[in-house]
């Protein structure tokens, strides 16, 4: 596998806000103030909500931890509740394993809050605690690390790290650089974003010139060499490794926008489509991030109070903008393979009800549905 590069592009400003695009939205204009959609805004995207095959997750669960893919049929996580099981007390949560096709389920002997798993088999749990909260500093907690269908270790997570989403291993921040006085700052402090052996990393800098401070960041290979790449850091949480692209993801909001690195060497800012720029320009509140998929670019749009009609999952196709699903999700998720997507969705009116009811639901994007 080639080293991975990370390449700057001199020419073009990859954290540009969309509000700062010089393309005309004339032919839209107005259309973000109406509820519906206008005739202007069918001709950038199209209704199919029934051309892939979907399949919501039943059953009688509590889910409170990660979910992650084992594999391209089976999703993993952990459960208070099943329907012949619940946790009581301090009871640690149970690691399941789901086929998404059939729904059938079964306990795999894992215990505790499912924090990562990998398309290495690398994973992650966490004990202690409340298992329902994310997270607490004021608690300490046991971290069992190991392979999948192994028998895990316990490991002490060290002072000042994160848990890189393809890793699932804790990664070390490095120098406090943010927080040390310019005065006392020396040229080799650093922050790291670890990459998968092989890949090297991400070093994270602070450069000053006169008063202004700039946060570089360069790639280091795993053979020590080291270059500038960037002007700004990845957010480690939405910065992801897809297998069947071999590459890194990074999913942003529309502001900045999405970017691939791939193990080859070569970068990629995604486009981002017409519709979506004039909305995001002109719809407040609006929001859009996505996942890449083998079978395009899939956005998950979420509009202000009264303008829910227009949310949901659009698919970034040759023909445009296909509107997959009405929902609105909370985060996609996808498969090893790059075809199938996992979301919670919540259809109709956000802000109608205070109780909402979001639904698991896995979209088959690769293909047609027979």
């Amino acid at each position: 596998m080639k080293q991975l590069a990370f390449i700057a592009i001199a020419a073009a400003c990859v954290f540009c806000s969309v509000a700062n695009s010089e393309e005309s939205f004339s032919d839209l204009e107005g259309s973000a103030a109406s509820k519906e959609f206008t005739q202007a805004e069918r001709r950038y995207s199209t209704e199919a909500l029934d051309r892939y095959k979907k399949y919501e997750l039943h059953g009688d669960f509590k889910i409170r931890s990660n979910i992650a893919w084992l594999d391209n049929d089976h999703i993993v996580f952990s459960a208070r509740k099943l329907p012949d099981w619940e946790a009581i007390g301090d009871e640690h949560s149970r690691v399941i394993a789901m086929n998404v096709v059939t729904g059938e389920y079964k306990d795999t002997g894992y215990r505790g809050r499912l924090m990562c798993l990998n398309h290495l088999g690398d994973l992650m749990i966490r004990q202690g605690g409340n298992e329902i909260i994310v997270n607490s500093s004021s608690v300490r907690y046991e971290w069992l690390i190991g392979k999948w269908g192994e028998v895990l270790t316990s490991a002490p997570r060290p002072d000042n790290s994160r848990i890189m989403p393809y890793l699932c291993r804790f990664s070390p921040y490095g120098d406090q650089i943010y927080t040390t006085p310019k005065e006392k700052l020396t040229e080799d402090m650093h922050r790291k974003i670890l990459l998968l052996p092989g890949h090297g990393y991400l070093r994270e800098t602070v450069e000053y010139v006169g008063e202004k401070a700039t946060y570089p960041v360069y790639y280091v290979k795993a053979d020590g060499s080291m270059r500038r790449v960037a002007d700004k850091v990845p957010l480690y949480s939405d910065f992801h490794f897809y297998p069947w692209l071999n590459a890194y993801y990074e999913r942003a909001p529309l502001i900045y926008g999405p970017r691939v690195f791939y193990t080859s060497g070569e970068f990629r800012a995604i486009p981002i489509p017409k519709l979506l720029k004039y909305w995001s320009d002109n719809s407040a509140p609006m929001s859009a991030a996505g996942v890449l998929t083998k079978a395009g670019m899939l956005w998950d749009v979420h509009q202000g109070r009264g303008y829910w009609k227009k949310q949901g999952l659009y698919l970034d196709s040759p023909k445009g903008l296909l509107r997959v699903e009405e929902g609105s999700g909370v985060h996609s998720i996808i498969s090893p393979d790059g075809c199938r997507i996992l979301d919670s969705i919540l259809r109709g009116d956000l802000y109608k009800t205070s109780l909402q009811v979001y639904t698991w639901l896995v979209i088959d994007i690769c293909m047609d549905k027979k």
